[in-house]
């Protein structure tokens, strides 16, 4: 039996958590690391590694609060904390992501740690949006305005696709 298919579970446990001690007399900050070894689970099958990234993405997720409504139906709202999700062309999940995890669905070979081009592009625009959210905790008019623009011209490039 070779193994064909990872599922690889990083958690991101402390990440966010971002305190320091600064000695001012020294001009030293000392800032705690977490780190957090990821999980790999290892199959052949493909279907069975499916199957259980499926069970297991849902394990790891948990519904923001604001998101859940009677009778268990889920609507989810603008800036929820839920997790996302991304589908092959197959309509199987390949990655889910929330604040705290980060679950990959990977066939053995040369590509294994390199993401598709659309998810790695994605990526990009994630961190660069987060980079900039993080600079400036509120945004200008003029700032809101570029943003708008940017969503239009992305969506725009997406429809061309």
């Amino acid at each position: 039996m070779t193994t064909k298919y990872l599922v690889i579970h990083n958690k991101h446990e402390g990440c966010y958590d971002f305190q320091y001690y600064e000695d001012n007399s020294s001009k030293t900050r000392l800032t705690s690391i977490t780190i957090n070894p990821p999980k790999v689970f290892l199959f052949t099958d493909k279907e069975e590694a499916h199957e259980f990234f499926s069970e297991y993405m849902n394990d790891v997720d948990v519904l923001d609060i604001r998101c859940k409504k009677e009778n268990d139906e889920v609507e989810h709202i603008d800036y929820c904390t839920c997790g996302c999700i991304e589908m092959d062309d197959d309509g199987n999940p390949i990655l889910f992501y929330n604040k705290k995890n980060q679950i990959f669905f990977m066939e053995i070979g040369a590509q294994v740690f390199t993401p598709p081009p659309d998810l790695k592009n994605d990526i990009s625009n994630f961190n660069l949006t987060n980079k900039l959210i993080r600079k400036s905790k509120t945004l200008g008019k003029e700032q809101k305005q570029r943003y708008i623009e940017l969503g239009k011209m992305c969506e725009q490039l997406k429809d061309d696709d």
